[in-house]
C-alpha cells in the first residue's frame, strides 16, 4: 500500500499547471455562463448519474446489513394451536393436572405461548469487524464510480457544447465568406461587361461561390447534431427549448509553472477513478482477513424468557425462561472457509493490479494531452499568422486587379488562401479547447467531492 502512495506522489509530479485549474470547477475559468448552466442541469438530471447514486445507496444498505451481524438480535414470538384432545392424551398418557375429572370431557384443547428471545455473538475474532469495514470502503469506491460518471459527464458536455459553438462560429465565417465572394463575384461580371475581365474570370469566381456555399451544409449539421447531444447529456425531453449556446469560443487559458503552488508537486493525484481502485483495495485486504478469521471458534450467548397457556377443561399457565451459551468449533465444511480465503486472496490481487493500471492510465492520458495541446497551440500560432498573412495578401491582390495591376487568378489564388485559413483557424481552435478540456478531465480534481452538495 505504501507503493501505491508513492505512485500516486510520482503521478502528482508529473501534472502541469493545469492542475491548478482542475482543483475546482475547470468551466467556471472559461467564464461561459451557458456552458456553466448546462453542466448544471446535467448534474442533476442526468441519468447515468442518477443509476451511480443508486449504487452508492446500495453499497450503504449493505454496510448497515453488515453491522447488523455485530449488534444483539431481540425477536418475539407468540403461538396458538387448537386440536382433538385425544390426540393429547395419546401423546402424554392423560390430561394436565388440575381441573375436575369427573366433569364433562371437551373434544378440544388449546395452547398459546408468548415468547421474547434475544442473541448475542459474543465473539467472531474480529471477521464481522473486517467485513463492516470492506463494505464501508466499498460505499468510498461506489462514491468514486459517481465521481468518475460526474468527470465524464462535464467532459462530454464541455465538449458537445463547444463543438456547437464552433459550428456557430463557423456559419458566421461561412457566410461572411460567401458574402465576400458574392461581392467579388458581381465585381467580376461588371469588369467582364466592360471588357475588362475574360469569362474564365467570371466562371471561377461564381466557382468559389458555390465553393464557400457548399461549406454550410456540414457546419450545420455539425450544429445539429451538437445540440442533440446536448439534450440527452442533460437529461432534457426532446420538446423542451434547445440548450442556448455562444457565438464564439473563449480564448484558451494560459497558465504557466510560474503559477503552480509547489503543494501541487507533492499532493496526491485526485482522479475518481484511483480514488474508487484504492478503496475497493482496501476493501479487498479486510476481506482477505475477514475470510481467514471466519475459521476460528465463535460464541454465541442466548437468552429468553416467555409465557405459556394451556387450556381443556380449564385454564393453565406457566412463565418460562432460558439462558445459554454456544461455542461452535468448525471442524469440516467442504473446503468452504480455504476456498474464500483464496477466493479474497485472488481479489486483492486482481484489485492491487487495477490500481496499478489506473495510475499507468492516468500518467499517459496526462502526458498525451499535454503533448497535444502544446503542440495545438504552437500550431495555432503558425495558422494565425497564416492568415493575417493571406488577409493582407487578398486585400493587396484585389486592389492591384481593380487597379489593372493584376490578375484576376492572383486575386482568386489569395482569397482561397484566406478563407481556407479562417476556416483551419476555427477548426484548430476547438481542437485545442478540447485537449485542454481532455487534459482537465485527466488531471482530476477536488470539486467532485463537493458533488453531494450541488
Amino acid at each position: 500500500m505504501r507503493r501505491l502512495a508513492m505512485g500516486s506522489l510520482l503521478m502528482a509530479g508529473l501534472m502541469w499547471p493545469l492542475q491548478c485549474a482542475a482543483q475546482s470547477t475547470w468551466w467556471e475559468s472559461l467564464g461561459d455562463e451557458g456552458l456553466m448552466l448546462l453542466i448544471s442541469e446535467g448534474l442533476t438530471n442526468n441519468h447515468d448519474l442518477g443509476v451511480a447514486v443508486d449504487r452508492i445507496e446500495q453499497a450503504e444498505a449493505l454496510a448497515r446489513r453488515s453491522r447488523a451481524a455485530m449488534l444483539p438480535s431481540l425477536s418475539f414470538d407468540g403461538q396458538g394451536t387448537m386440536a382433538p384432545l385425544d390426540g393429547l392424551g395419546f401423546q402424554f398418557g392423560g390430561f394436565p393436572a388440575g381441573g375436575d375429572a369427573s366433569g364433562p370431557v371437551p373434544s378440544l384443547y388449546y395452547t398459546g405461548s408468548a415468547n421474547l428471545s434475544a442473541r448475542y455473538r459474543l465473539t467472531s475474532w474480529g471477521s464481522e469487524y473486517r467485513t463492516l469495514q470492506s463494505r464501508r470502503l466499498q460505499t468510498l469506491a461506489s462514491r468514486g464510480d459517481r465521481d468518475g460518471v460526474a468527470v465524464g459527464l462535464v467532459t462530454q458536455i464541455a465538449s458537445a457544447y463547444f463543438d456547437a459553438v464552433s459550428a456557430r462560429e463557423q456559419i458566421g465565417i461561412v457566410q461572411g465568406q460567401i458574402e465576400a465572394s458574392q461581392r467579388l463575384a458581381d465585381a467580376t461580371r461588371l469588369r467582364y461587361e466592360g471588357g475588362q475581365a475574360t469569362a474564365l474570370d467570371v466562371l471561377q469566381q461564381r466557382q468559389q461561390v458555390a465553393s464557400a456555399k457548399a461549406n454550410l451544409p456540414q457546419v450545420r449539421a455539425t450544429l445539429r447534431v451538437a445540440i442533440e447531444r446536448l439534450y440527452f447529456l442533460v437529461g432534457r425531453d426532446a420538446g423542451a427549448p434547445a440548450p442556448t449556446v455562444g457565438e464564439r469560443l473563449p480564448e484558451l487559458p494560459r497558465l504557466s509553472e510560474e503559477d503552480v503552488p509547489a503543494s501541487l508537486f507533492t499532493a496526491p493525484f485526485d482522479r475518481p477513478d484511483l480514488r474508487g481502485g484504492q478503496a475497493r483495495l482496501d476493501a479487498s485486504l479486510f476481506d482477505v482477513e475477514s475470510a481467514s478469521l471466519s475459521r476460528l471458534p465463535t460464541i454465541d450467548l442466548s437468552a429468553g424468557t416467555g409465557y405459556q397457556a394451556f387450556q381443556a377443561r380449564s385454564v393453565s399457565t406457566q412463565s418460562t425462561w432460558n439462558a445459554g451459551i454456544v461455542v461452535s468449533l468448525p471442524l469440516f465444511d467442504g473446503f468452504d472457509s480455504s476456498a474464500r480465503v483464496r477466493e479474497a486472496q485472488a481479489n486483492a490481487r486482481a484489485a492491487r493490479g487495477s490500481l496499478r493500471q489506473f495510475e499507468a492510465q492516468a500518467r499517459s492520458e496526462v502526458r498525451s494531452s499535454r503533448a497535444q495541446l502544446e503542440e495545438q497551440v504552437e500550431q495555432l500560432a503558425a495558422l494565425q499568422e497564416q492568415l493575417d498573412a493571406s488577409s493582407l495578401a487578398y486585400q493587396e491582390s484585389r486592389r492591384r486587379y481593380f487597379a489593372g495591376l493584376a490578375s484576376f487568378i492572383d486575386v482568386f489564388t489569395s482569397l482561397n488562401g484566406m478563407q481556407a485559413a479562417e476556416l483551419n483557424v476555427a477548426r484548430l481552435k476547438r481542437t485545442a479547447l478540447g485537449s485542454w478540456i481532455e487534459l482537465q478531465r485527466a488531471a482530476g480534481g477536488s470539486w467532485t467531492r463537493d458533488l453531494d452538495d450541488r
